[in-house]
């Protein structure tokens, strides 16, 4: 059974659990949490940077609503929420079970801290 990193998305007001895939990018981005991003709304996107170019191993053009990406043009993590990415990004992990809708309905957040979730 492969193990994916659980991670907690705490935007001050509410806090959604999401897990990282077991991928290279994912493990990359893993290995230096917690990060404490300032973040940009663009259509059904928050986005911000980590201050830490993580390279580039397989960006996709498409991430599904509760998507989790990172990209090394502005050392971005993303995180979507019906937006389709403006370039191709690395899709390192998810918000599971349709919480990420919380967003949908509460778009404006202006920072987030990701940490890695201990139980």
């Amino acid at each position: 059974m492969v193990m994916k990193t659980r991670i907690q998305l705490d935007f001050n007001t509410f806090v959604l659990d999401a897990e990282l895939f077991d991928t290279d990018m994912a493990k990359k981005f893993a290995q230096y949490l917690p990060y404490d991003v300032n973040l940009t709304g663009w259509g059904n996107e928050l986005y911000g940077t980590i201050g830490k170019d993580l390279g580039e191993e397989n960006p996709v053009e498409d991430i599904s609503a509760g998507g989790i990406a990172y990209t090394n043009q502005g050392n971005y993590v993303c995180i979507f929420f019906g937006q389709k990415p403006a370039w191709a990004v690395e899709y390192i992990g998810r918000i599971p079970d349709n919480q990420w809708q919380a967003l949908v309905e509460n778009p404006s957040q202006g920072s987030v801290i990701i940490r890695q979730k201990t139980r």
